[in-house]
């Protein structure tokens, strides 16, 4: 290699990370490179490639922005003799965004960015653009509590259930009992779901650090029937739709009374109802109605993010208290009405926010941290009012 080729590439780095040393905003690992004025360039050293194309759920080429889907919308990169790749987004809105890379038919994440996850039947890499309120909350240098990892055999499926757990600050030194949140996923998803695109560990963590949320313990189970999520990378978003009736089996929810008997054993969880909650999205919304369902006296808190939902999922005759979130765009919308409305009907305490937006993860954060605020404090108190994104509160508990 002679002293022109090596000099060449140098320069082009030192160009790249010019907007990072004038004051631009970079992620951790220095890549994606955040500018100022909200746009991000993104770059790909590739040099045996000829054409390289980037894949983003972000606006592309000042398209609006899809507010009802995660789509990925694709662009060609620019190249240049050395083998680089780059592109530059316009500004982009406050968000957690994924993308990846696709050069001679392969699939790729960013190698220089170390914060990638699985995403259907592929990885993505992430980045967050900072500038809300709720995407401070998805933001952490460092953590005050703690996570685990364990593993739960289930009889009924024969296979170990994973769980993600988080453990507030000081937890190994107080010795006290703690409230617990169950958090489930969705249809796509396993125990790192709500870790890795709802960022619940650093918004609890932050929350918690803010004095905004009670000290708590997450507990994310892997609530999957059959496990085909996670289990195998090349297991697609439509092998899991076509298994969609086994969730209605509620193979998970028979067993949970061991997976909370096993965990309550190794830590220091509340067995008071007034100090459990259970939640989850989409299909993990189901399952936490049908959890309540079971088990009345187990929890206090329900939280449903859009839902999918039908009328004998409603829990009445205990002390339970919903907490309903759905966006207007929202396939699952009309069915979280007439539950709200049932809701009415038998006198049961619940809170809706209906929000704008579809079945996207963007608005899943926001319903968490709402829920995160609301749980394990004075009901009373805290069950008032709901809003909308525009932060319109209305009275809507009867």
């Amino acid at each position: 290699m002679n002293r022109t080729s090596i000099i060449r590439p140098i320069q082009i780095i030192l160009f790249l990370l010019f907007p990072v040393f004038a004051g631009a905003q970079s992620t951790a690992a220095g890549f994606p490179i955040h500018k100022e004025d909200g746009s991000v360039t993104f770059v790909l050293h590739s040099p045996e490639s000829r054409h390289v194309r980037l894949y983003c759920d972000c606006d592309l080429r000042n398209n609006r922005y899809n507010i009802k889907r995660d789509n990925l919308k694709s662009v060609r990169m620019s190249a240049d003799s050395s083998g680089f790749f780059t592109y530059t987004t316009p500004p982009l809105a406050p968000e957690v965004y994924t993308y990846r890379f696709q050069s001679r038919g392969r699939k790729l994440v960013d190698p220089h960015n170390a914060d990638s996850i699985r995403v259907s039947n592929g990885k993505r890499s992430v980045f967050v653009v900072p500038g809300s309120d709720l995407l401070d909350l998805c933001i952490a240098d460092t953590l005050s509590g703690n996570t685990e990892q364990c593993e739960f055999w289930d009889s009924s499926c024969g296979k170990a259930r994973r769980i993600l757990l988080y453990l507030p600050p000081e937890y190994d030194s107080t010795g006290q009992t703690y409230p617990v949140l169950y958090l489930l996923h969705g249809i796509d998803g396993n125990e790192m779901a709500w870790r890795d695109r709802g960022r619940v560990i650093q918004m609890v963590d932050n929350l918690i650090r803010q004095g905004k949320a009670e000290p708590m313990i997450v507990v994310m189970p892997d609530a999957n029937p059959h496990g085909l999520v996670g289990q195998d990378e090349n297991v697609s978003l439509l092998q899991n739709l076509l298994q969609y009736a086994s969730w209605f089996h509620q193979d998970f929810e028979r067993i949970f009374p061991q997976m909370d008997s096993f965990l309550s054993a190794r830590y220091t969880i509340s067995s008071d109802m007034k100090l459990r909650a259970v939640a989850g999205m989409s299909a993990g919304a189901a399952q936490s109605a049908t959890l309540a369902n079971l088990y009345k006296d187990n929890f206090k808190y329900v939280g449903l993010f859009s839902p999918v939902l039908h009328r004998k999922q409603l829990s009445v005759g205990s002390n339970i208290v919903y907490w309903i979130g759905t966006g207007k765009a929202d396939i699952f919308h009309p069915q979280s009405k007439r539950f709200v409305r049932k809701l009415q009907r038998q006198q049961v305490p619940y809170l809706y926010f209906e929000s704008s937006g579809g079945h996207v993860w963007r608005i899943w954060r926001l319903y968490l941290s709402e829920f995160l605020q609301f749980i394990f404090k004075d009901v009373e108190k805290n069950s008032v009012i709901c809003g909308d994104n525009d932060q319109q509160a209305k009275e809507l508990r009867p």
